[in-house]
C-alpha cells in the first residue's frame, strides 16, 4: 500500500516537473513550480502534525493501559508473597503451646527430643529454621543443631524480631543472614507457661530464595526493596541485593551488609511522560531498555514492591497507528489529486461539448417549430375524436327513451284505432315522460361534463325501482331474462334524485342484459339490503363477469362494440357521479358468475 501511495505522489510530481518544463519564461516557471509544489508541502506538514498527535495520543493511552495493567500485577504479586508467608507466621502460634516446647524450657524435656521435634516441623511446613529461646534469649534447641552455622547457643536477645516476641507481639523482621549468605524472613512469638511474662521465645526463619523458586517465570522485572532500597526479593537473580540509591544510602546499606554482596542496581536515566516515571535502562542488563516504574509499600512486608513494565509493544502500537494516519492521509491526497485532475478534463470536456450543445441548440429549435405545427394538427383531430366518442355516448344514452316512445307511439296508434281512449291517453303521457327523461339525461350530461352536483333528497326506493323495472320490462321479455326481485312491502325513503336514481337503476340493469348476451341461463337479480345508516341496492347478472373492474367507472372505458348498440362507456361514469353527488357510493366486483354492481345511499331522516 505504501509503494502505491509513493508511486501516486512521484507520478504527480514528475508531471509538475514536466510541466514546468514546458514554460516560457523563468519566472513563469518558478512560480508554476512554486504553485504546484505548495500543496504537497502543505500535505507534508499536515501529515507531519497528524502522525505526532496520533502517536503521543496513541502512547499516552497506552501507557495508561499498561499502568492499570501493571497495577493489577503488582497487588497480586504482592497478594502472593504474603500467601507464602502466611504458613510460616502461623506457625509460631501452634508452636509456643506445644508440650514439647513448653517443657524444653522449664527443664521438663531435653534438648536432644526438642531438637528432634523440631527437626520433624520444619521438614513437614518447609521452614528453614525453627528455633526455641529461653528468656534471656539464648538458643536452647534448633532444628538445624547439627549445621555448621546453627544458631544453638547463641544469644539474639538483641534482635528486633526476639525483643517484640518477649513484649507479647509477634516478632517480625527481614535481612540477610552472613552466616549462610542467605536472605530471610524471621516470624518469633513468645511462649507463655500459665501467665506473663513470656518464659521463651519461638522463631521461625522462612528462606526467600526456596520463595522465589516456586514463583513462575515472568517477562516483568519484579522486585522488593527495604527500607535501604536493597532488593531483598525478586523474581531476577541479576537484582538480589543491589542497591538502589545514592552513595549516602549506599554507605548505610554497606554497614548492614556485607560489603561485597551489595551490587550496583543497572543504571538508567529516568524521564516523566506524560506524568508516567520512565526509565532508560539502554540494552546489556535484565531490565527492558524503557521501563515504566510501578511501586507499592508493603505495610505487612516492610518492603516496597516495584515492577518494572517493557513499554516497547506500547511504542509499537502508537508507531503503527501513527503510520496508519499517515497511510490514510496519503491516500485521501492521492484520491484528491485524481479528482483534481479528473475534474480538469472534464472542464475541457464541458468546453467542447457546450460547443456542440449550441449547434444542437439551433436545430433543436428548428425541429420545435415543426413539431409544434404537427402538434396543433394532432389536437384537432383528438378534438374531432372526442367529439365523436361524445356523440356515441349521448345516441347510447337517448336511445334506451327513444326505443321506449316508439313502443307507446305504435301501442298508442292501435289503441286510437280500437277507440281505446283513456289507454291511448296513458301512453301518451308515457311518451311525454321519455321525452322528459331525455331532456334529463341532456341535463345529465352537461351536469357531468361540469361537476356539477344536485341536492339530495328523500326518495322511495320501492317506487325508483318499481319504475326502472317498468321501463326495462319490454327488453327483459323480448331477451328472455327472467328478473330475481321481490319488492318490499313498505316504503323505504333514501336520499337522492328520482329521475336521477331511476336513470342509474336503469343503466345498470341495461349493462346486465348486455353482459348476458351470449349466456344461456339470464338471470337479472335486484334485492335490497339495510342497516341503521345505509341502504345497499345489488344488481347481478350471469355473464362473463368484468375484465377489469378497477377501470369501469373511468370515462369512455368500455368493452362493447362501438357502433351499432352501445356507446363509449359514459354510463356508469355519469351513474358513478350521480350517485356520488347524493353522497353514496357505487363499486362492482366480479362473482362465480357474472358480476355485482352495489348501490349505496344514505337513509333519509
Amino acid at each position: 500500500m505504501f509503494v502505491r501511495i509513493f508511486g501516486q505522489f512521484t507520478l504527480c510530481f514528475g508531471g509538475v516537473c514536466g510541466t514546468w518544463n514546458s514554460a516560457d519564461s523563468r519566472k513563469d516557471k518558478t512560480w508554476f513550480f512554486v504553485k504546484r509544489a505548495l500543496p504537497f508541502l502543505g500535505f507534508i506538514l499536515v501529515a507531519g502534525a497528524v502522525a505526532l498527535g496520533v502517536y503521543s495520543f496513541a502512547y499516552r493511552a497506552n501507557l495508561g493501559q499498561l499502568q492499570r495493567t501493571g497495577n493489577v500485577q503488582l497487588d497480586q504479586a504482592a497478594d502472593r508473597l504474603l500467601g507464602q508467608l502466611a504458613s510460616f507466621q502461623q506457625l509460631p502460634n501452634l508452636l509456643v503451646r506445644h508440650p514439647i516446647v513448653v517443657g524444653v524450657l522449664g527443664g521438663g524435656i531435653s534438648q536432644e527430643a526438642a531438637n528432634a521435634y523440631l527437626v520433624n516441623t520444619a521438614l513437614t511446613v518447609g521452614a528453614e529454621e525453627i528455633l526455641v529461646l529461653n528468656r534471656q534469649g539464648v538458643v536452647v534447641a534448633a532444628s538445624n543443631y547439627e549445621d555448621p552455622f546453627s544458631a544453638l547457643g547463641q544469644n539474639l536477645a538483641r534482635e528486633v524480631y526476639v525483643q517484640r516476641a518477649l513484649t507479647g507481639g509477634l516478632g517480625y523482621d527481614h535481612s540477610f543472614a552472613p552466616r549462610d549468605r542467605g536472605r530471610d524472613f524471621y516470624f518469633a512469638r513468645g511462649v507463655i507457661d500459665g501467665q506473663a511474662p513470656p518464659i521463651g521465645v519461638v522463631v521461625v526463619r522462612a528462606d526467600v530464595a526456596q520463595l522465589e523458586f516456586e514463583w513462575e517465570v515472568d517477562e516483568t522485572v519484579l522486585v522488593f526493596e527495604d527500607e535501604f532500597d536493597v532488593v531483598f526479593v525478586t523474581n531476577r537473580v541479576e537484582m538480589v541485593l543491589t542497591l538502589d540509591s545514592d552513595d549516602g544510602m549506599r554507605e548505610e546499606a554497606a554497614r548492614l551488609f556485607p560489603r561485597e554482596e551489595v551490587k550496583p542496581f543497572p543504571k538508567y536515566l529516568r524521564s516523566d511522560l506524560f506524568g508516567v516515571p520512565i526509565l532508560n535502562f539502554g540494552t546489556g542488563t535484565v531490565m527492558p531498555d524503557r521501563a515504566l516504574v510501578l511501586s507499592e509499600y508493603i505495610p505487612r512486608l516492610e518492603l516496597t514492591a516495584k515492577l518494572f513494565l517493557d513499554t516497547k509493544t506500547a511504542a509499537q502500537n502508537a508507531r503503527v497507528l501513527a503510520y496508519l494516519a499517515v497511510a490514510l492521509l496519503a491516500l485521501i491526497g492521492a484520491v484528491l489529486v485524481a479528482l483534481n485532475q479528473r475534474r480538469r478534463r472534464l472542464t475541457d470536456r464541458l468546453q467542447v461539448e457546450a460547443q456542440v450543445n449550441a449547434r444542437l441548440e439551433a436545430r433543436v429549435e428548428e425541429r420545435t417549430a415543426q413539431l409544434q405545427a404537427t402538434q396543433d394538427q394532432l389536437v384537432q383531430a383528438g378534438k374531432l375524436t372526442a367529439l365523436g366518442q361524445m356523440s356515441a355516448g349521448i345516441s347510447h344514452e337517448v336511445n334506451q327513451p327513444l326505443a321506449a316512445i316508439r313502443n307507446f307511439a305504435a301501442n298508442g296508434m292501435k289503441l286510437i284505432e280500437r277507440d281505446r281512449l283513456p289507454e291511448a291517453s296513458e301512453n301518451l303521457s308515457l311518451i311525454t315522460q321519455q321525452v322528459d327523461r331525455i331532456n334529463r339525461i341532456i341535463k345529465n350530461l352537461r351536469g357531468f361534463a361540469r361537476n356539477e352536483v344536485e341536492v339530495a333528497e328523500p326518495v322511495d326506493l320501492n317506487a325508483v325501482l318499481a319504475d326502472a323495472v317498468r321501463l326495462a320490462g319490454q327488453r327483459l321479455r323480448d331477451e328472455k331474462v327472467t328478473l330475481d326481485h321481490k319488492p318490499l312491502g313498505t316504503p323505504l325513503m333514501v336520499m337522492g334524485g328520482p329521475v336521477r336514481l331511476q336513470q342509474v337503476i336503469v343503466n345498470l340493469m341495461g349493462n346486465g342484459m348486455d353482459a348476458m348476451a351470449d349466456v344461456q341461463n339470464k338471470v337479472l337479480g335486484l334485492r335490497i339490503e339495510e342497516d341503521a345508516e345505509m341502504v345497499r341496492v345489488f344488481v347481478t347478472d350471469t355473464g362473463s363477469g368484468l375484465a377489469d373492474p378497477d377501470r369501469v367507472f373511468e370515462p369512455f372505458y368500455t368493452t362493447k362494440d362501438v357502433g351499432a348498440s352501445k356507446g363509449l362507456g359514459l354510463g356508469l361514469s355519469i351513474s358513478y357521479g350521480i350517485i356520488g353527488s347524493f353522497g353514496g357510493q357505487l363499486r362492482c366486483r366480479n362473482l362465480d358468475q357474472g358480476a355485482e354492481f352495489c348501490v349505496e345511499l344514505r337513509k333519509a331522516p
